[in-house]
């Protein structure tokens, strides 16, 4: 078979001289050493072209895995992490933990991870609209370990809430504050951020001059994955959900997190008590 091979692409080369003269015939003997060379270098350009394609996309995966390793341990992530670690040896701080949910979505799309908290002991729990927002399914992890599937009861995307139900009984609600925090007032916030579970820290409510906006301020440290984190008083309130962070419109241009208010929690409640148990 290769003899057969050999002699039919000897055939081919010959076919493609039978028609030259004699001196056309030594011109293309004469340029066939330089159209292989050419070739040659050719296939070497592009094994280096898929070389350099393949290095480049290897670079980018390793700036993208060494920005994302950046950012869960920059020294201001330590900083809150010995916060939470000082903040847990109080035992009514390790009580409201067991009150804070991770809530993961499943959506066709996209994938959300935030932090939700249980209001009622029969497995109502408040989170954000945006946690939840296009997701087939909702799994809430609570403080036993136990997974469960949260129903969406509620959601209103303009005050970014959203009420869930969990089957079970025995959980560990948070009790709701009915009127909204006093600038200067300390508060603590119980969330998941970045990689990590149930991180406390604390701050305080900041001013419509620092904020910028109606919506409440907070100076406690807020990252991805806060979403949904109860703002708890020294009383053990939820006086807020916090929903996203921004830059301080102050002069030292801090970055400050914003929470959805106590009054428009409770008024978000009472357009569904229809669920409260």
């Amino acid at each position: 078979m290769k003899k057969r091979h050999k002699d039919s692409l000897e055939e081919m080369h010959d076919e493609a001289y039978e028609d030259l003269s004699y001196e056309e015939f030594q011109e293309a003997l004469d340029e066939e050493p330089k159209r292989r060379t050419k070739d040659k270098r050719k296939q070497r350009k592009k094994h280096r072209g898929v070389k350099w394609t393949a290095f480049i996309i290897a670079a980018m995966l390793i700036f993208q895995t060494s920005s994302m390793l950046f950012d869960t341990f920059r020294l201001d992530v330590f900083s809150f992490l010995q916060t939470s670690y000082r903040l847990s040896q109080d035992e009514q701080i390790q009580d409201w933990k067991e009150s804070v949910v991770t809530v993961q979505g499943d959506g066709k799309y996209l994938r959300t991870q935030g932090t939700g908290f249980f209001i009622s002991e029969d497995g109502l729990a408040l989170t954000n609209h945006h946690v939840i927002e296009n997701q087939d399914a909702i799994a809430v992890s609570a403080e036993d370990g136990e997974i469960y599937e949260g129903e969406l009861l509620a959601a209103d995307a303009e005050k970014d809430l959203a009420l869930l139900d969990m089957e079970g009984s025995g959980f560990s609600p948070l009790p709701l504050q009915k009127k909204n925090d006093t600038p200067g007032d300390h508060i603590y916030v119980i969330g998941n951020p970045l990689s990590f579970t149930k991180i406390a820290n604390e701050g305080k409510v900041l001013n419509r001059q620092e904020t910028g906006s109606d919506a409440m301020g907070l100076s406690a440290p807020i990252y991805q994955g806060n979403s949904g984190s109860p703002v708890i008083t020294e009383e053990g309130k939820v006086s807020g959900v916090v929903y996203a962070k921004k830059t301080g419109a102050g002069a030292d241009q801090e970055t400050i997190g914003l929470a959805v208010p106590a009054e428009e929690v409770q008024a978000f409640l009472d357009e569904h008590n229809e669920y409260l148990k």
